[in-house]
């Protein structure tokens, strides 16, 4: 069904908010290119159970995701791991940290906010790269106090 859409340009966020109206929780996750490659759907709102629409850390070494929508939650990855221990700090902040042997590869970080989408897509655009911890600390929880 949504396969036409699998290995095309990744469009804007509002086009894909239109496009998966209809589902409660989705993620789209895009290569090194911008292309979507893949496209999960789910009616579960839970975000650890296989049919979560969140990815496994090790998927996240060559796909970044490009839309998520939580019905229940705002969810956003990170690499760097003292990131991840300050932010599940704070209440109902909560992380899924991928190692390999003793060594940290990726986490996913959430908490609860119910149909947060406008948050959810601000910690998607934060790029990482650009910014040292204290930095990208301080811009994600400024998006959670917006």
């Amino acid at each position: 069904m949504l396969s036409w859409i699998i290995g095309s340009p990744a469009p804007p966020w509002h086009y894909l908010r239109d496009m998966f109206e209809d589902y409660n929780n989705v993620g789209v996750y895009v290569d090194s290119k911008g292309n979507i490659q893949l496209i999960k759907v789910s009616e579960f709102d839970e975000f650890h159970i296989t049919t979560s629409v969140l990815i496994s850390g090790y998927h996240l070494l060559t796909l970044k995701p490009y839309y998520i929508k939580l019905r229940k939650y705002v969810a956003f990855t990170t690499t760097r791991l003292n990131v991840v221990k300050e932010l599940i700090k704070n209440r109902n902040w909560r992380s899924m940290e991928y190692y390999y042997g003793d060594e940290f590869v990726y986490a996913w970080v959430i908490y609860s906010c119910e149909m947060c989408e406008e948050k959810q897509r601000l910690h998607l655009e934060v790029n990482e790269e650009k910014l040292n911890d204290d930095e990208l600390l301080s811009k994600h929880l400024e998006i959670y106090n917006s």
